[in-house]
């Protein structure tokens, strides 16, 4: 018996009926509490009793059974000054932190299933929600990239599809509350 022959056009079609399916329902956001950034960056709201980690630049956001697997329900957001003025090197700069970030946690496997826009903190923004197959099902997320003078801030979740779908709510809602506290002073 041979195997069907499964095209990345194929898997794309069905990660896009996936989340369409989805698209009209609205699930619960966890119940959430306040976190302010230890650097004094900005305040978020994260799931309750959820584990956060603030390395550096990024703040790692994860359930309190988390232990470490791919499929498991991941936060991170990336926020680090450019420190500029000229739009040109700000988004160079921007450029150069973003890549590596997500090249590190989102692989050549995923598929881009959808592409929109939305406001953060009032800032312009750019929403990817990306797929890829995993065992019998797909490992699915979101990056939200934000267009924001003077900061490259980025927030991505990867999980499972079930538990992802469960939690999209959530990230929705913690992208809500977020605000920026200080505003970063650009260099002269």
């Amino acid at each position: 018996m041979s195997k069907p022959i499964i095209t990345k056009a194929t898997l794309l079609a069905a990660a896009l009926l996936l989340l369409g399916g989805c698209a009209g329902l609205e699930g619960r956001s966890l119940p959430l509490e306040s976190y302010n950034d230890p650097q004094g960056r900005f305040e978020l709201a994260i799931p309750e009793g959820w584990e956060s980690v603030v390395d550096d630049q990024m703040l790692t956001v994860t359930p309190p059974d988390y232990s470490g697997t791919e499929e498991e329900l991941i936060v991170r957001v990336f926020a680090s000054p450019t420190g500029t003025t000229d739009t040109v090197t700000h988004l160079e700069l921007a450029k150069q932190e973003i890549e590596p970030f997500l090249s590190a946690y989102v692989d050549e496997a995923y598929e881009v299933v959808n592409e929109g826009s939305i406001r953060v903190d009032k800032y312009p923004s750019m929403l990817l929600d990306f797929a890829k197959p995993h065992e019998e099902s797909y490992m699915l997320g979101r990056v939200v990239i934000v267009a924001m003078p003077f900061y490259v801030l980025v927030f991505l979740g990867t999980a499972v599809e079930e538990d992802w779908e469960a939690f999209l709510p959530t990230f929705r809602e913690m992208l809500d509350k977020f605000h920026m506290l200080t505003p970063i002073e650009p260099e002269e």
